[in-house]
């Protein structure tokens, strides 16, 4: 009898218990708001120009076609609440959105059990993923990329969570879409974690960044190296060379500074104009070491100093060009 009256004090006292902790705890409910409705939106993307590439401020222009289809039913759902589909969605990387245009430019389409609508789209955008190292002659990648709009979709009830899918198949862009000195490499429409991305692959036309950028280099250069092979009698002229070597190479290093933006590293065209400046000085020092010997030996030079200075001179001729040899090998077979 005593057993039983303990075993009922000790049920008493668990029912207590639980009673306390659902209500500290609270009940679990049905949830009152349920998980928001996956809606899938294909995309395609129509590139028709790209112009206007700032290498200084990493932007383009770009304008093309935008198709955005979703479920019959969804998309009369958004028409009938007078929100536009493309406000769901907006342009990561554009810079300038007050002014870009974005205007549709028909009616909803029906495509089998989907509803699509088509806007044409021109604006200024920006691509993070330049890398100036190789510049001008590594390839030119450019970015449009497309994300969810939450502000937008929170005017919905229940807001829908859309998913974004790229439709490579109607996708494309045209031939006109090769800029100056550029020429379109390839391109592909993907997705990415938060939306999807086009992504447009240039490859410089090599031959005119050649004769922009390095000929005059080449050419200075050549006029410093060939300067050494002037008699060391006319010490007065070989003397006045690489000064004025030394302020052409500055003029056309920061002219090609000037197209680029503030780097925390240097590019391969830098490596080549610190090693002429590197040669030119070397040359300059070797000059006036001749000029003060040839002043302290008077008229009457030796004809076995002389010839030491032609084998000096020549020495670092081919010091030199085995040094830039390096750096184009090097610069060759980084990519």
């Amino acid at each position: 009898m005593g057993s039983r009256r303990w075993l009922q004090a000790v049920q008493r006292l668990l029912l207590c218990l639980v009673l306390s902790t659902a209500l500290l705890v609270g009940w679990p409910a049905e949830a009152s708001n349920p998980s928001a409705p996956a809606v899938p939106v294909e995309v395609a993307l129509n590139v028709d120009n790209v112009y206007g590439f700032s290498s200084q401020s990493k932007t383009y222009n770009i304008e093309g076609i935008l198709h955005l289809s979703a479920p019959e039913p969804v998309m009369r759902t958004w028409l009938e609440a007078g929100i536009d589909p493309v406000s769901l969605i907006r342009f990561q990387n554009q810079v300038t959105p007050w002014d870009a245009q974005l205007e549709a430019i028909r009616s909803p389409i029906r495509h089998g059990p989907r509803l699509e609508r088509s806007y044409r789209f021109h604006g200024t955008f920006y691509s993070d993923e330049i890398d100036f190292r190789g510049y001008p002659f590594d390839p030119l990648p450019l970015q449009l990329t497309l994300q969810p709009s939450p502000s937008v979709q929170a005017e919905l009830t229940p807001p829908p969570s859309i998913v974004l899918r790229p439709d490579a198949k109607h996708s494309g862009v045209s031939t006109r879409s090769n800029m100056n000195g550029y020429r379109l490499l390839q391109w592909r429409l993907f997705s990415t974690a938060s939306g999807l991305e086009m992504e447009l692959i240039y490859r410089p036309i090599v031959w005119s960044a050649l004769v922009k950028w390095l000929l005059p280099l080449a050419i200075t250069m050549s006029v410093m190296l060939l300067s050494s092979n002037l008699r060391s009698s006319f010490s007065s002229e070989r003397l006045a060379i690489p000064p004025v070597i030394l302020l052409t190479l500055v003029f056309m290093q920061q002219a090609y500074r000037e197209s680029l933006p503030s780097l925390p590293y240097l590019t391969e065209i830098d490596g080549l104009y610190a090693f002429s400046y590197l040669v030119t000085l070397v040359f300059f020092c070797e000059f006036i070491w001749c000029a003060n010997l040839i002043s302290r030996s008077g008229d009457a030079l030796p004809q076995q100093v002389g010839r030491q200075i032609d084998r000096l001179e020549n020495v670092l001729q081919l010091a030199s060009i085995a040094g830039y040899s390096t750096l184009l090998c090097w610069a060759l077979a980084s990519r």
